[in-house]
């Protein structure tokens, strides 16, 4: 078998037979040609968030929010394992801070050591500012003192997944260090929702053959249910 980009390797044992097969059946070349197209694609999602009015931005992060609080796949949850954005990101906040309000286990990531990262469990008694200290990438992040979540299948775990770019049959840009796909490859039961504006929101995202693929996609417009029904 020919060697793996290093960026594949780490759930190589976790893929199915038929995923491996696929994998072995993509030339080298086409390997090398989908992670420049994402290089690209990242360089050009960059650009158009920083081209972006804050005002438009407010808006439509806004309608965001307001549309998946409004869903059936929030409603149904019992977990929610979500993001603290960026100021270049969608903003989360208000989600957190009406997820808790709502009754439901809220868990926000913290990263750790090889590329991994674990939840811990926000209280809705302390202040969010309390909980969150900037960590790695000056990300805010929970203290490891913090109770760890573990999704429960029986518990209608979901995951809102952050990303610079997302297209309409699951496909997803990160940036590049394989956080949540190595998260959620250990967790294939969880619902992956990825949370983003419409500007961002492509004709096709390039995918390797071992790239995760979401169920669904949570803009200001209703939200997309692709592995099941909204």
């Amino acid at each position: 078998m020919q060697a793996l980009p290093w960026t594949l390797v780490w759930h190589w044992s976790a893929l199915s037979p038929a995923q491996k097969h696929r994998h072995r059946s993509v030339p080298r070349s086409s390997v090398t040609e989908i992670a420049a197209a994402k290089q690209q694609l990242r360089a050009e999602m960059r650009q158009k968030r920083q081209a972006m009015f804050p005002m438009e931005k407010k808006l439509l992060e806004s309608r965001a929010c307001k549309r998946f609080l409004e869903s059936a796949e929030y409603r149904r949850c019992g977990q929610l394992f979500c993001f603290v954005s960026l100021p270049q990101e969608p903003d989360t906040l208000p989600i957190l801070q009406q997820a808790l309000k709502d009754g439901k286990t809220v868990a926000v990531p913290r990263c750790l050591p090889e590329r991994r990262m674990a939840f811990h469990l926000l209280s809705p008694e302390r202040p969010m500012e309390e909980q969150l200290k900037s960590g790695t990438y000056g990300v805010p992040e929970p203290s490891p003192a913090m109770p760890e979540v573990i999704p429960g299948p029986g518990l209608f775990p979901l995951c809102l997944v952050p990303g610079l770019a997302f297209d309409h049959k699951g496909g997803r840009l990160g940036y590049g260090a394989g956080y949540y796909d190595r998260f959620l490859a250990a967790y294939p039961f969880v619902r992956k929702i990825g949370f983003a504006l419409s500007p961002f929101v492509v004709l096709q995202v390039p995918a390797e053959p071992t790239d995760l693929r979401l169920d669904g996609l949570a803009t200001e417009y209703p939200l997309e249910v692709w592995n099941g029904s909204e």
